[in-house]
């Protein structure tokens, strides 16, 4: 056996390498700017972008996340007086999800603290490499879900 790594494996260890270090870099940038985890942020942030109710399950869909994580992040949020729940008008089941005041302020400080990032710096810099290596992580993505 050869101590070469086949190109899977490169793309493997590449990957991983990169989301660890973005996702540690990131939650530096929005703790630093707001106080809150880049798990609450997150949360947050898919609240805020949409203009209709969202629900726990939308928001763990969106994300890639459990439900039961997105359910710990929110309770954090509600108890920081982030977000409120109430239940669904369509679902027994469900919670919809609104941003207070204060939770807007979060997603906005943690935005513009994240385009000032070096991952912004970087996609300002190599727009070109930033735009094919988004493009090859959707073809990635999609050929994943293809194969579940």
């Amino acid at each position: 056996m050869t101590s070469e790594t086949t190109p899977a494996e490169q793309l493997w260890f590449a990957m991983r390498k990169a989301a660890t270090m973005m996702e540690r870099h990131a939650d530096a940038v929005v703790a630093r700017a707001t106080g809150v985890s880049l798990g609450q942020y997150m949360v947050l942030s898919v609240v805020h972008a949409r203009t209709g109710p969202v629900t726990q399950q939308a928001i763990a869909d969106r994300l890639g996340l459990t439900k039961g994580t997105v359910s710990r992040l929110l309770d954090g949020a509600r108890r920081a007086g982030h977000a409120e729940t109430a239940p669904s008008e369509t679902s027994r089941r469900e919670r919809v999800v609104t941003l207070t005041p204060a939770g807007r302020a979060v997603v906005d400080a943690a935005d513009v603290a994240m385009l000032g990032s070096e991952m912004a710096t970087f996609a300002m810099r190599e727009p070109a490499l930033a735009a094919t290596m988004v493009e090859g992580l959707h073809a990635l993505i999609a050929s994943l879900e293809e194969a579940d």
